[in-house]
């Protein structure tokens, strides 16, 4: 069954930039034991009917793509993520792209030489530590389905698109389309909400640009 969202993932979001944010409906449904594949895409379908719903689209019902993302009607986009104990769905109407990622664990730290670049590194991951690789690594997934239509430029590989923190945020690039990311991190998840919007209004500075 779906329901209130768990209490470090509120149930409305607002992301955007440029002051035109857009509003994200996220919803959780637990996954029926001992969690299988299968149970986890049936609580994806039940999350993002009830992120549908929540959300104003006339139409509930979940296909699902080659990719496995779900197929929503026309200006409802819609991404999910599961782990072995809970799905989570969300939707932005309107908005040209939505990802949303929770990682339980952290990834083999080898990992970070295909997972970030080196300016990556430098600016997002200079301790080098595993949580900070898990966030990043959620942060990427999460701005891969919200940029998923922009294969020219990350190839169908979600560790191509660009991460920068920009202006007390964190952005993701693939090519000239841009996604914003939001994240809540806690012991247990690193979660990431992202969403395609305009470019920043001023140019990304790196920090090499300020040695």
């Amino acid at each position: 069954m779906t329901g209130p969202a768990y209490p470090w993932l509120p149930r409305t979001w607002l992301l955007g930039s440029h002051g035109r944010p857009r509003r994200v409906v996220l919803e959780c449904a637990e996954v029926e034991a001992p969690g299988t594949v299968a149970a986890q895409h049936r609580a994806g379908r039940r999350a993002v009917g009830a992120a549908l719903r929540r959300a104003g689209s006339p139409v509930t019902a979940v296909g699902r793509g080659a990719s496995g993302a779900p197929v929503c009607p026309d200006g409802f986009p819609a991404s999910v993520t599961h782990s072995a104990d809970l799905a989570v769905a969300v939707v932005a109407p309107g908005a040209p792209g939505v990802g949303v990622d929770l990682e339980p664990r952290c990834p083999e730290l080898r990992l970070h030489r295909f997972l970030l670049d080196d300016r990556e590194r430098a600016d997002l991951w200079p301790e080098g530590e595993p949580l900070g690789l898990r966030r990043l690594f959620a942060a990427k997934e999460a701005a891969f389905k919200a940029l998923t239509d922009c294969a020219g430029a990350h190839g169908g590989l979600f560790w191509r698109v660009r991460l920068y923190g920009h202006e007390g945020r964190l952005w993701a690039r693939a090519g000239d389309r841009w996604a914003v990311v939001e994240e809540v991190e806690t012991a247990a998840f690193s979660f990431a909400l992202a969403v395609g919007t305009e470019p920043p209004s001023a140019p990304v500075r790196h920090r090499a640009d300020l040695l």
